[in-house]
């Protein structure tokens, strides 16, 4: 998985919280159990202004109003990152993988 960019969509008003999101995430790259241990995989998205941040950070409703891509990073990455940091502008500069948010506007 380790610097392959896939571009898939997950419809976040279809889950009910960061639980559901992990595992559907697991499913959907056949990782089931890798996402939870933070040892080796860490969840990170980009907000509407481009800043990175870790998955869990936020009450749940304010992540799905403000991700607009997911990734799954080595552990190791996310650690050499600082806050704040911003995304290279193609996806595949980066390693880890590469989800956009699929959220319904009402």
């Amino acid at each position: 998985m380790q610097g392959i960019a896939v571009g898939r969509a997950v419809d976040l008003t279809t889950l009910e919280g960061y639980n559901q999101l992990i595992d559907e995430l697991e499913e959907m790259f056949e990782i089931k159990g890798q996402l939870r241990p933070r040892n080796k995989w860490e969840i990170v998205f980009t907000d509407d202004e481009g800043d990175m941040m870790l998955l869990g950070d936020d009450p749940w409703l304010e992540f799905c109003n403000m991700v607009r891509r997911i990734f799954i990073c080595s552990s190791q990455d996310v650690k050499k990152m600082g806050s704040g940091t911003k995304l290279p502008v193609s996806p595949v500069e980066g390693e880890g993988t590469v989800i956009s948010s699929d959220t319904a506007e009402n």
